[in-house]
């Protein structure tokens, strides 16, 4: 699929970083967008892609700036699932109605290709079974994963009768160099935020719940294929196929980080699953994708960025 142009809004998240390095490496003609761009984003990309400043909640600014874009992969959002249900309704303006619009404006606009990035680790809740497929029943424990699956539903109903296809990746628990654990995303960004600080890491429960865990690269190679295909309009996990525990994570970045760290156990949220480990057969079969990054590995280079970072 030729591309003339693709857009990568929220291009300055982590995964958005890591997104915009990729294409840019593979020849495509990328414009970045998002709220703000920090010097160091500026010094990396400007140059080598368009930087365009956006605000969802604008509709009209938003639909001027889609003008050439031919690809969108959309990778904006201002909450995560660590927040549960305190914010619902705060969630659903800033997320759900801003994103809807903004489908609505990329189809009038006249981009032909919509790569949404959803939850593979909330859109499904409490599973029945182990690994998870993409037609297991999705019932969303917190606000964030239902945000996500109701955005996935309207994309697949606009998209309906249009010119415009779309891809929607159910991505697992990222992680790797650039993830800072702000904000509690991400629970190896936020073990090394913790070890940085002093501060103990805190383990829900037992530590047993288990968790799908992707390296950063790999969810990005899923991504780029996903825009290098002609639109499948259709749902798929990227995930590592593999689960861990929250007491094997910590005990993999401890082995990285060659020091032992203090923990303590705090009660189980209401609005998290016990376990959630992706089927990730289909893409595999659409895309020709796999993981190729161990998990030792991925932790090993995840730490080593943060030493380098000033970490210790």
């Amino acid at each position: 699929m030729t591309m003339a142009l693709v857009g990568v809004f929220g291009a300055n998240g982590f995964i958005g970083r890591h997104l915009t390095r990729s294409l840019i490496a593979r020849g495509h003609k990328t414009a970045c967008f998002g709220r703000h761009f920090p010097l160091d984003f500026e010094r990396e990309f400007g140059g080598k892609a368009q930087l365009h400043l956006i605000d969802l909640h604008d509709d009209i600014h938003t639909h001027s700036r889609l003008q050439g874009v031919t690809h969108v992969i959309q990778l904006i959002n201002s909450s995560n699932a660590a927040m549960g249900n305190t914010k619902i309704v705060a969630d659903m303006q800033s997320n759900l109605l801003p994103h809807v619009s903004f489908i609505n404006s990329c189809i009038l606009a006249g981009v032909r290709s919509f790569t949404f990035l959803s939850s593979g680790g909330t859109v499904y809740g409490k599973p029945q079974s182990v690994p998870i497929s993409e037609n297991h029943p999705t019932l969303p424990l917190n606000s964030y994963g239902l945000t996500k699956l109701v955005t996935e539903q309207y994309l697949q109903m606009l998209c309906r009768g249009t010119d415009m296809g779309f891809g929607i990746l159910r991505v697992a628990n990222p992680y790797g160099p650039g993830q800072t654990g702000l904000g509690g995303q991400g629970l190896i960004g936020t073990i090394l935020q913790k070890y940085k600080l002093g501060e103990e890491i805190s383990i829900f429960g037992d530590g047993l719940a288990e968790r799908d865990y992707l390296y950063i690269e790999d969810a990005v190679d899923a991504i780029v294929r996903t825009v290098e295909q002609e639109p499948m309009n259709d749902v798929f996990n990227i995930g590592s196929g593999r689960g861990r525990s929250i007491l094997e994570v910590v005990s993999a970045v401890e082995s990285a980080l060659g020091v032992a760290l203090p923990r303590k156990h705090i009660p189980n949220r209401s609005t998290d699953a016990p376990a959630n480990i992706l089927d990730v057969t289909k893409a595999k079969r659409a895309l020709g994708w796999e993981t190729t990054t161990d998990f030792e590995t991925g932790v090993a280079r995840t730490v080593e960025w943060n030493i380098r970072k000033g970490l210790s």
